[in-house]
């Protein structure tokens, strides 16, 4: 495969309020029936996939860490604010032979636990709901509200 150059990613070197109103731009378009909306939906989605798949990388971010460092920890560059910076720190409490946070943590599995098994009972009320005696009280149980957004995914091949 040919290594790619970057003139097709410097279509997006603008600034905020241009690629504002390129979105902008191309939804006036799709209303107006000027572009197919599944096409724009797929081509978004590879985009999306690009992005991913290049920023995940390991060598992507070694070399990207390697040029940002010799700038500083913050800087100006492109028409953007570059900072480097710790990201997603992480802790790890198994280590620290703490009875107290120990048993916490196993309280806290069996509720997680209990909590699962009880909503998947509500769950499976019927839509009338159920009475049922709860601590010499009869209450009428009923299923969780249900929500959901109706949305396109697209598997890219």
């Amino acid at each position: 495969m040919k290594v790619p150059t970057t003139s097709l990613l410097s279509f997006f070197d603008i600034d905020k309020e241009s690629r504002k109103a390129f979105a902008e731009s191309l939804i006036l378009g799709l209303k107006e029936g000027l572009s197919d909306p599944l096409k724009i939906h797929y081509q978004i989605k590879c985009i999306e996939d690009f992005v991913k798949t290049l920023t995940s990388d390991a060598e992507y971010k070694t070399l990207l860490l390697d040029e940002a460092s010799k700038y500083g920890k913050s800087f100006e560059h492109l028409n953007a604010r570059f900072e480097v910076k710790e990201m997603g720190v992480k802790y790890d409490y198994s280590v620290c032979n703490d009875p107290t946070y120990n048993k916490l943590k196993a309280q806290l599995t069996v509720i997680e636990d209990e909590l699962k098994a009880r909503e998947k009972y509500l769950k499976a009320i019927p839509p009338q709901g159920v009475q049922t005696l709860l601590e010499d009280e009869v209450v009428t149980l009923y299923p969780p509200a249900k929500s959901s957004t109706t949305s396109i995914t697209v598997n890219l091949k």
